[in-house]
């Protein structure tokens, strides 16, 4: 979209304006500004509106500031070419792109804006062929010799865990994804606590746009994403975990912790989504349920999602192939809930993870056989008495 506008920028502005015109948002902000610098075409007048403070957010101001970067070129003196154009549906560019285009500004004696060039540097895959690290080698210019340093440099793989943050009135408590994003720009950190993340969530219209920004980094965007997931004003959407899923990166415990609220989800397209996501993920090398499973037995068990919600999105996937992923997921969730009051959807979930357990598997569950010798014929018990019986058959 952006180098769509740009191309109209450098090719004729009065037809752009002739067929963007249809399309001008008739309130301010960004894309309005966009298309007014492209084409020349009258932008609603600015307001700024007294809560716009509640929006800001680390990822939310870098791809602002992109577009407002973007939009002073664009009047001015449009660029050859943007260096961050995704050549993937995940976001991520072409690294000989990058290099032919840095080498042309070199010679042709212009650079890119500072935030296009740290958001070609977000979107470079996570394996760079040698060529292209050799060729970065030769640039010369500022630009050129920040993307050969950022190549050259073997960048820590970004930290994340979990936080919690306490009840409050009206309120839960909520489990938060952290992030330590050394290694990476300055622009994808979030120094702030995990209270002051949660505290300042409000709607973000622009959040299914995060993760492009870090495609190669699932569980930055992840950590990001997961506070709006948790609270009244969170409203992802399902582009939000297409995204996600798309993304590269290891498993880890944000993305971990995205899932696990969202197959809890009240909104069953959310519950869908998630389920997609975990198909998309489960047919990735090394990927691992196991810590998703964790925390949809310790949320469950809480109180703070609920389980029987979790139980669809899960046998969609198992429904879908993911019979691995569903087991690393079930049999993980079931320690903290078989320690905990019986509760809906847990015959279900015994049910699923009997059905995707794999031939051999060992499960150390102390709390099954009490459940699985009850009395009667409950489906509880049924589901229980079935799983013991798969387990102890391979002892």
């Amino acid at each position: 979209m952006l180098d769509g506008l740009l191309r109209a920028a450098r090719g004729d502005r009065a037809a752009a304006a002739r067929v963007l015109a249809a399309v001008m948002p008739q309130w301010a902000g960004t894309w309005a500004d966009l298309i007014a610098a492209a084409t020349g075409l009258t932008a609603p007048p600015p307001y700024e509106s007294p809560f716009a403070h509640l929006y800001v957010t680390t990822l939310g101001t870098f791809v602002e500031r992109r577009s407002v970067e973007l939009a002073a070129r664009l009047a001015a003196d449009p660029p050859p070419a943007l260096l961050a154009t995704p050549a993937t549906v995940a976001g991520h560019v072409d690294p000989d792109r990058v290099l032919s285009l840095l080498r042309q500004a070199e010679r042709d004696g212009w650079q890119p804006g500072p935030a296009d060039l740290t958001q070609a540097l977000l979107r470079l895959p996570r394996a760079v062929d040698a060529t292209v690290v050799e060729g970065a080698a030769g640039l010369a210019s500022p630009a050129g010799r920040r993307f050969a340093d950022h190549l050259r440099t073997a960048a820590a793989e970004p930290r994340t865990w979990v936080e919690e943050v306490p009840g409050q009135a009206y309120h839960s408590g909520r489990r938060i994804a952290m992030l330590d994003a050394a290694g990476l720009p300055a622009d994808v950190a979030d120094p702030r606590t995990a209270t002051q993340r949660v505290a300042a969530v409000h709607h973000q219209p622009r959040l299914a746009l995060w993760p492009m920004v870090t495609p190669s980094h699932r569980e930055v965007a992840a950590a990001h994403i997961q506070p709006y997931l948790v609270t009244p004003h969170g409203s992802p959407g399902t582009t939000v975990l297409e995204g996600l899923a798309a993304a590269d990166g290891p498993p880890g415990p944000a993305m971990s912790l995205v899932l696990a609220y969202l197959f809890g989800s009240s909104r069953q397209e959310m519950r869908l989504a998630a389920a997609d996501a975990l198909i998309t993920l489960a047919a990735r090398p090394g990927w691992d349920s196991t810590t998703t499973g964790a925390e949809i037995g310790a949320l469950s068990s809480d109180e703070r999602i609920v389980l029987q919600r979790t139980v669809q999105p899960l046998a969609e996937a198992f429904k879908a192939g993911a019979h691995t992923a569903v087991w690393q997921a079930t049999s993980a969730a079931l320690p903290a809930l078989l320690a905990a009051a019986p509760r809906p959807g847990l015959a279900d979930l015994l049910t699923l993870a009997a059905d995707a357990r794999p031939g051999g598997a060992r499960l150390d569950l102390p709390e099954l056989p009490a459940l699985a010798a009850r009395p009667g014929r409950s489906r509880l018990a049924e589901s229980a008495r079935r799983l013991a019986a798969l387990v102890a058959s391979d002892r």
